[in-house]
């Protein structure tokens, strides 16, 4: 039987898509951003009840029987009205409740949408795979950092300011840049303590935002991919830091240069792709343009590099940060 491949949807083409009012009967959100999950629910609810939210119902498995659940969805009223749930985590349903949401999406009801709203990337059985099958899943994963500066346009245009250069969208980025709500607070913040809301400049930006980032895997693997040494060197001593161990880095970073050395070998296409994957999908995706960055023997070398280091690992006490530094410059200065 063929290894069952996930097929996705850019969140923006999804989102964009909205506007034709054709709206489909079920959407799958999957990532680990919840504001795009709000930010996809919130204009799916403005589309059909303008502000009234009254027919939007949440539905979660675990405060709810799945008898609830299923009486929900299928729930039909005298006047026919258009309703809105939201399973959230729907991977957190059990037994039979799976086989009769699938049976039921397979004809839905009319005038009910249904959005899951699952907060990881990738499905680990059968009945998230059906999900993706009757949804191609919208991915909802936190930008880099190029596209976060249109999003920081934005924030600020709703706040009516509208001429804030890149370069201090760049800024606050990098301070708040873990993810879109970090972000959208930040800007806020900002543009309320603003005596002039047209000159904003570094030194409001750094006097108004009292926020410091923590980095994501993402970036490090970005910076890594476009073998940026400063950048990777920079991230990857944050990241060992705050929460991260050498040991959750190990996996990813073996996968990583895995991938590049299958793309490498097998002319630059990637047939063999797996349901599960320790990369974000904005990597997974990119994984292609990183490989041109590389030379087979500088990804070989990667890759003995990482085994040494779990060997040691296994064997003795070495420190995380010391560990990735060498690592990174080893590995990026091989060429």
């Amino acid at each position: 039987m063929p290894r069952f491949q996930l097929q996705t949807k850019s969140f923006e083409l999804a989102y964009k898509a909205l506007d034709s009012g054709n709206l489909h009967p079920i959407y799958f959100l999957m990532g680990e951003d919840q504001f795009l999950h709000s930010f996809f629910i919130d204009k799916l609810t403005k589309l059909l009840f303008n502000d009234d939210s009254i027919n939007k119902t949440f539905l979660i498995p675990d405060d709810m029987s799945s008898k609830e659940i299923i009486d929900q969805l299928v729930s039909q009223d005298l006047f026919n009205s258009k309703k809105l749930f939201i399973l959230m985590n729907p991977n957190g349903l059990r037994g039979k409740t799976r086989d009769e949401i699938i049976k039921l999406y397979k004809n839905p009801p009319p005038n009910n949408i249904l959005v899951l709203s699952h907060n990881e990337y990738g499905v680990k059985n059968k009945f998230m795979e059906s999900l993706a099958i009757l949804s191609k899943p919208i991915i909802c994963s936190t930008p880099f950092e190029n596209e976060m500066i249109k999003w920081g346009k934005l924030f600020f245009s709703k706040n009516g300011i509208s001429d804030v250069s890149n370069n201090n969208i760049s800024a606050i980025v990098r301070m708040a840049g873990d993810s879109l709500g970090h972000l959208k607070n930040e800007i806020d913040k900002i543009s309320i303590s603003l005596d002039n809301p047209n000159e904003i400049n570094q030194i409001d930006i750094t006097q108004f935002s009292g926020w410091k980032r923590n980095f994501r895997q993402y970036e490090f693997f970005d910076f890594l991919g476009k073998k940026e040494l400063n950048k990777s060197l920079e991230l990857g001593r944050a990241l060992v830091l705050q929460d991260t161990t050498m040991i959750n880095l190990l996996y990813p970073l073996t996968e990583f240069f895995q991938e590049l050395l299958f793309i490498k070998i097998f002319n630059g296409t990637n047939s063999f792709k797996k349901g599960y994957s320790r990369l974000s999908p904005s990597v997974n995706k990119k994984l292609p343009n990183y490989a041109k960055n590389f030379k087979n023997k500088e990804i070989v070398f990667a890759l003995k590099r990482l085994g040494q280091i779990d060997e040691k690992l296994k064997t003795s006490r070495i420190k995380d940060e010391p560990a990735i530094t060498e690592f990174i410059y080893a590995t990026l200065s091989n060429g």
